[in-house]
């Protein structure tokens, strides 16, 4: 399963990508619209997970693209957390049940 991580902080969106990579999934991480876009439109993506950072104009771009190739969006949103416990906790099983 390939996912792309996009986040304003590429410091936030590297430890996701990290995190989701040891868990086994094929992680790209953006910090900007336009490379998510690209990446969607590329095709092979199944799932965008969008951080919490990302403007409200972006995610409906972002959220437009996704839907146009069937890529399942996922919302992110540390609030004070730790990048690769939450990640751990809530990213990687919403991203097991698109899988499954």
């Amino acid at each position: 399963m390939t996912v792309v991580v996009i986040g304003r902080m590429e410091s936030i969106v590297s430890s996701a990508t990290t995190v989701l990579r040891e868990e086994g999934f094929d992680a790209r991480g953006v910090t900007g619209a336009r490379d998510a876009v690209s990446l969607i439109g590329a095709g092979g993506v199944t799932a965008l997970v969008i951080g919490g950072g990302v403007g409200p104009l972006t995610r409906r771009r972002l959220r437009k693209a996704a839907a146009a190739h069937a890529v399942t969006v996922i919302r992110g949103g540390l609030r004070g957390q730790d990048v690769r416990g939450y990640v751990r906790q809530q990213i990687v099983p919403q991203l097991r049940a698109v899988g499954s």
